[in-house]
């Protein structure tokens, strides 16, 4: 009561009864990435620090708080607050309040007491957070031979393709380790590592560099995604609809029709990276197939560093599952209107970037008789 009372004046605003009031505790590699609190009658926010009295701003964990445009969305982080022992810091909740918490980079725990004093005199504004809806692009004129010339002969084999197949009806993901013959892939991290990159934002939905200009390997294989030829491949590894072609058992003959909206992104990830869900961005979304293919990692994935795609959905509070960055493999995921993925915060851990083609597949018809819901 005293605190609120101090805080009242303090503030020059008159809060009510109600105090949130929670210990957190953060560790090693943890981090509360870009939100702004704004939620019901919170007022303002505050934090008591009990870190130990040895804190550094080399330790991490400071409290940054982002400058925003005219929209009220965060922009870049304007202030950085480094936790002293006994302090504390309180701000004002509004649309404008974005903040986080930076990665604890000691090898030991931030302690704090944190919470909201209440009003009943908080103005409505939650901030509105603007989705971006994916470009239809048209299908690429790609044979069967170029799409030999491109991945691994073992793919294209109809019996092994139907093993995939029952795998991914079985788990609704597989991965196709190996996909593009060895030549095919190192030009494509060549061509990826001299790419131009410009960072998206903003923070409170993603925070991660994305190429709009493509060296040719990496053009060439963006053409093989969008071909009517790799959706017929697509389907029968999967048993989608994503080619008007896929009753065709010779894999071979095939018209090069639209096979529905197929959008892609060519990504860099890298320390501090990430991506979140946004109610907008995820609303009304068709069924779906995620294509995911990483280039360049080293050294090998280890899952403590993040950079994970995670699956998740309004019914689970548990992901569904988790596609792991992995070398020259194709990654597939089939996902229902009500699921969706996000990309997990890389911490200071990682030692070099990597590179991730995705793209999105929607089938023009689902086929009844099968069941991609199932997650393992």
């Amino acid at each position: 009561a005293v605190v609120s009372t101090q805080s009242t004046g303090a503030t020059n605003s008159k809060f009510n009864s109600t105090i949130d009031l929670h210990g957190i505790k953060f560790m090693q590699h943890d981090n509360l990435l870009c939100h702004s609190d704004c939620l019901s009658s919170r007022h303002t926010a505050f934090i008591l620090y009990l870190v130990p009295k040895t804190w550094s701003k080399d330790s991490g964990g400071a409290l940054e708080l982002y400058n925003c445009d005219s929209n009220d969305q965060p922009i870049a982080v304007e202030t950085s607050l480094c936790p002293q022992f006994n302090s504390f810091s309180w701000f004002e909740v509004s649309s404008r309040s974005w903040h986080q918490v930076s990665e604890v980079l000691e090898d030991d725990i931030r302690w704090s007491i944190s919470g909201w004093f209440h009003s009943d005199n908080v103005p409505l504004n939650v901030p509105v957070i603007f989705g971006a809806n994916p470009t239809p692009t048209e299908p690429a004129d790609v044979d069967m031979d170029i799409l030999k010339s491109w991945i691994s002969l073992k793919y294209l084999n109809l019996e092994i393709s139907s093993e995939i197949q029952q795998q991914f009806q079985d788990d609704s993901e597989v991965s196709l380790a190996e996909f593009l013959l060895p030549e095919k892939y190192s030009a494509i991290c060549e061509a990826l590592d001299v790419t131009e990159w410009e960072l998206l934002g903003p923070p409170n939905r993603r925070h991660f560099k994305q190429s709009s200009k493509h060296h040719n390997a990496v053009e060439q294989f963006l053409d093989l995604l969008k071909s009517d030829a790799f959706a017929l491949l697509m389907s029968h590894c999967t048993g989608l609809s994503l080619s008007k072609n896929f009753d065709d058992p010779d894999c071979n003959a095939y018209t090069d029709d639209p096979f529905g909206m197929f959008s892609y992104s060519v990504t860099k990830w890298e320390k501090g990276y990430y991506s979140l869900l946004c109610d907008q961005e995820v609303a009304n979304l068709p069924d779906r197939l995620h294509i995911f293919f990483h280039a360049d990692l080293y050294p090998e994935y280890d899952v403590d560093v993040g950079g994970y795609v995670s699956f998740v959905s309004h019914a689970d509070e548990e992901p569904l599952l988790v596609v792991p960055p992995q070398n020259n493999t194709l990654s597939l995921v089939f996902t229902r209107s009500d699921e969706f993925g996000f990309t997990k915060y890389i911490n200071s851990k990682l030692e070099k970037p990597y590179y991730c083609i995705n793209a999105q597949l929607v089938a023009r018809s689902s086929h009844d008789d099968k069941d991609h819901t199932q997650k393992s």
